[in-house]
């Protein structure tokens, strides 16, 4: 009898443990060896997590855009010198990673991610939305305010960004469904 899960959602499963264990660690300590050696065992657990899975090209587009998330967004914390963006841009990686790991076993549940091409786009849309949310970071930052009390404009702009995500994802879904329907 075989287990009821792979090796892969084993490895999905520890890059959210450590994922969450990171985020709860970093409000309560801050930047700190703990904390980064937490966030470097989340980072390897995703690099086999691909690795593990590397003929599907969802983990592999996660790892690539999750890279580029993380690179990008915590070069700017640095350059502006925001504590809570830097932590954001940190776990990109991991969060668009467990993303596609998520992805392929409901694909054997639902048509409406099955096709490759949809799961694909999916993990894009997660990056891209991710990659959202770490500008809205820095964009607070830049204007010293707070991520707790935000101001009217940044309501609007978090409420905006959240509905593109959305249409953007069942528009991709849809498209899908499509080209299901049309074959």
């Amino acid at each position: 009898m075989s287990p009821p899960f792979g090796p892969a959602m084993v490895w999905a499963a520890s890059a959210g443990i450590l994922l969450v264990a990171g985020g709860v660690l970093f409000p309560l300590r801050g930047i700190d060896a703990l904390v980064c050696g937490v966030w470097a065992a989340g980072l390897v657990v995703c690099v086999l997590l691909v690795v593990s899975r590397r003929t599907e090209p969802e983990p592999v587009s996660a790892l690539r855009w999750g890279s580029a998330v993380t690179l990008a967004g915590g070069a700017a914390a640095l350059a502006v010198g925001g504590d809570f963006t830097l932590f954001l841009a940190a776990q990109a990686l991991p969060v668009v990673v467990v993303s596609a790991a998520v992805l392929r076993p409901l694909a054997r549940r639902t048509d409406w991610v099955r096709p490759r091409l949809v799961r694909v786009r999916l993990t894009w849309t997660v990056a891209g939305s991710y990659a959202g949310l770490v500008v809205f970071s820095l964009m607070q930052d830049l204007r010293g305010l707070p991520l707790i009390h935000p101001d009217v404009a940044s309501l609007v702009t978090l409420g905006t960004m959240f509905e593109i995500a959305v249409a953007v994802a069942v528009y991709v879904v849809w498209l899908g469904r499509q080209s299901v329907t049309n074959h």
